[in-house]
């Protein structure tokens, strides 16, 4: 079995994230690159000293005027790494209708019973997570959204963490 996964540093967990929030709805690629330097504190010639690139080739690529500098791969992720702030993965993702999560190191090392412990209070955090938002039954907030987002991608990585330490206890051809 082949597990893939993405793990991406964020300083953040569910709180408000300003405009860059709502970047799985749909934000074409290059906005959302756009919208990082706008975010990080010193702009783009902070960005670019990180990445040790040009600030001006740089500020180039990231105006969507400008059709001469364009922006690579290897560019964008280093941009998303060196800020923080996974925008155009997740922009990339919404394009091709898909949904990226943060994953975290399998925390269980192996254990069978830690890892499913780790499950069950995942998803009691998600539980009431959604419960707070719901409560009410009137409108549901951002960060009550965004909470709720938080748990579930934790619960889907201790999920996926599970199926591996379970995975890997199934005997080899010729063991048993």
């Amino acid at each position: 079995m082949t597990v893939i996964s993405f793990s991406i540093g964020a300083p953040f967990a569910y709180g408000d994230m300003g405009a860059g929030a709502d970047i799985g709805t749909g934000m074409d690629v290059l906005d959302a690159a756009l919208l990082i330097a706008q975010e990080v504190p010193g702009g783009v010639p902070a960005l670019a000293q990180r990445m040790g690139v040009s600030a001006n080739t740089l500020q180039h690529k990231l105006n969507p005027n400008n059709a001469t500098h364009h922006l690579t791969l290897k560019e964008a992720m280093a941009l998303q790494q060196v800020s923080g702030r996974p925008y155009v993965l997740h922009a990339m993702a919404a394009g091709l209708d898909y949904i990226c999560h943060r994953s975290r190191p399998d925390d269980a090392q192996g254990d069978p019973l830690e890892a499913f412990m780790r499950v069950q209070q995942s998803m009691g955090e998600l539980t009431a997570a959604a419960a707070d938002a719901l409560r009410d039954g009137g409108d549901v907030s951002k960060n009550e959204k965004r909470r709720v987002e938080h748990f579930a991608n934790e619960a889907m990585a201790s999920i996926a963490h599970l199926v591996s330490t379970v995975a890997a206890r199934v005997p080899q051809r010729g063991e048993g």
